[in-house]
């Protein structure tokens, strides 16, 4: 871990004494704050705080439970809703006034929402949200996600720091493995801790998150950005369908990765033409009287949609808007 030159260490005590750590960017002048929190090492993150900071946002980010810098033991989705609120109120008493918006793809998405289950905030921006347990295990049809599961626990679930990835056959291998014999007595055959093989037992028997019971009465604005050919796509639909704030969805012809996934160079060109993902969320920012890099004025409330959709249109090369309450 080499921590980042351009950032100050920024420490949170947890209620149950845990030591959360991470660091802060920071503009010249804050008008609001950020706050992100990854599983996959904060320092690397600087590229996404530093698009932060120019539009005028001081940036946390923070290791998660158990992950790299912070203290604890890693249990994935097990821990965030806590820690998450631990960390905003810090943010809070640090800069009183400001408005705190958290963000995050993937798993950082889930520790978002759930921070926001219990500590008000003033808006949330997700890409790609790994919504939970059981939402990563299985697709929409009721198909066990194996490859992504298999690969992502080896990886990432085995401890406070990541491990090299299984070469392409290896995984083809434990595909096929667990296919044959079952999803646990296959991982017993893999060298994992009992602690690893618990939560892999954990993780298959989650229930599908109640996203409307969890989330439904969180007041903030939402920006949903989702990709056509992301895994988490249709649970990114679900969370859409169950927010009853004010909410904006972003659509666009990516995966996982967002624009890193578009292969095609005449695609990435005219959506970096038509402003990219970034323009929409500059606009969505002001619209909802949030500092923005967007001239565009903040809507009245009483003219502000409820609900929205963002889709960028890669044949015309622009986007979409439009109302969809």
């Amino acid at each position: 871990m080499t921590p980042p030159r351009d950032a100050r260490r920024h420490d949170v005590v947890a209620p149950d004494g845990v030591l959360l750590r991470g660091w802060v960017w920071e503009p010249e002048e804050p008008r609001g704050t950020v706050l992100i929190r990854t599983p996959y090492g904060a320092w690397r993150h600087g590229a996404t705080a530093k698009a932060w900071t120019r539009r005028g946002y001081g940036c946390v980010i923070h290791d998660v439970r158990g992950r790299h810098s912070s203290e604890g033991d890693w249990h994935p989705y097990l821990a965030e809703r806590g820690d998450g609120r631990a960390v905003v109120e810090a943010i809070r008493s640090d800069e009183p006034g400001l408005p705190v918006v958290l963000s995050g793809g993937s798993y950082a998405a889930h520790t978002a929402l759930e921070a926001a289950r219990v500590v008000d905030v003033d808006a949330l921006v997700l890409l790609v949200p790994a919504l939970g347990l059981a939402e990563t295990a299985w697709d929409e049809h009721g198909e066990p996600q194996l490859l992504h599961r298999i690969g992502w626990w080896h990886q990432h679930g085995r401890g406070s720091r990541s491990l090299p990835p299984l070469a392409d056959e290896e995984l083809a291998a434990r595909v096929n493995r667990a296919r044959e014999v079952g999803v646990h007595r296959a991982a017993e055959e893999w060298g994992w801790t009992h602690d690893v093989l618990s939560g892999w037992r954990r993780l298959w028997s989650a229930p599908p998150v109640d996203l409307a019971r969890a989330y439904g009465a969180i007041r903030a604005p939402l920006l949903l950005i989702r990709g056509d050919h992301d895994f988490f796509f249709a649970d990114a639909g679900r969370l859409a369908d169950a927010w009853s704030a004010r909410i904006r969805v972003v659509d666009g012809p990516w995966g996982h990765r967002l624009a890193d996934d578009i292969v095609d160079d005449d695609v990435r060109s005219r959506l970096r033409s038509a402003g990219g993902i970034g323009g929409v969320l500059d606009d969505w920012l002001a619209e909802n009287g949030l500092p923005s890099a967007s001239p565009a004025p903040a809507a009245p409330d009483g003219h502000r949609a409820r609900r929205t959709r963002s889709a960028f249109d890669a044949d015309a090369g622009r986007w979409r808007h439009e109302r969809t309450a």
